[in-house]
């Protein structure tokens, strides 16, 4: 027969064991109930550290941002500041050119009647052609769309064929009225010395009198002289001497 007291001691040292579990248990599951807010609270740490480290880079490129449009407003206020003076240099040239237009355009009106007059009363060849130019002239004078740096260059281009005619020869056909008659012919023009005619079978040939202001008609006895001078002039024939009659440049006295 057992001894009771045996039993009783081994049931209450099992009972013993199962509460030390039971304790131990309590502890490991209050440990990680323990442990719970602590994960989730370095997890919300974590993630305002990354929240924390965005917005640092956010503002790092705002503020690089803010001092490449800070320096590129510097640089347009500059560009500013100097587009403004040039406005005023170009206001000044603007009002400089008017006072400069006011005293240059009775200028070139002058200077183109004196043209009109010389051509009047000079040797009248090519006189319409001539005549036309300095209406063209005067007509583009009062043009308002066009610059006066145009209409100083146009005057100045017919100055100068004006002053070209004296230093070249010519020829060109046309017409000319003789014994009520108006015959085919082809002039020929030296400098402002000398300006004849020849018609094409060579029976009438003349000179321009300035004195006289008319033609005077030699019938054909300058044919084979105008003939050659225009065969040079056309270059169908090397250049030679030419004897035709050249008269002073004034009349003269006594």
């Amino acid at each position: 027969m057992k001894n009771p007291y045996f039993l009783l001691i081994t049931i209450f040292a099992f009972s013993s064991s199962i509460y030390s579990q039971e304790i131990v248990d309590q502890t490991l599951n209050t440990q990680v109930d323990a442990n719970v807010p602590g994960v989730v609270a370095q997890k919300e740490i974590d993630n305002l550290d990354e929240q924390a480290k965005k917005l640092y880079y956010e503002f790092k490129d705002t503020v690089s941002e803010y001092e490449g449009l800070r320096r590129y407003d510097d640089q347009l206020e500059k560009i500013v500041f100097s587009q403004e003076d040039e406005i005023k240099d170009i206001l000044k040239q603007i009002d400089s050119l008017d006072n400069v237009n006011k005293e240059i355009l009775p200028f070139l009106k002058e200077t183109v009647d004196s043209l009109r007059k010389f051509i009047e009363l000079d040797m009248p060849f090519l006189k319409e052609s001539r005549i036309a130019r300095i209406d063209d002239l005067d007509s583009i004078i009062l043009q308002s769309n066009v610059t006066t740096a145009e209409k100083f260059r146009k005057v100045f281009e017919a100055y100068q064929l004006e002053a070209g005619f004296g230093n070249t020869i010519e020829t060109y056909p046309g017409f000319i009225d003789l014994d009520n008659q108006t015959i085919s012919v082809d002039y020929f023009r030296i400098g402002r010395l000398g300006w004849y005619y020849r018609s094409a079978n060579g029976r009438e040939t003349g000179y321009w009198d300035k004195f006289s202001e008319n033609w005077v008609n030699t019938g054909g006895r300058l044919n084979d002289e105008i003939k050659l001078a225009l065969d040079i002039a056309n270059r169908q024939t090397p250049p030679n001497f030419i004897t035709l009659p050249v008269q002073p440049v004034d009349r003269g006295e006594g």
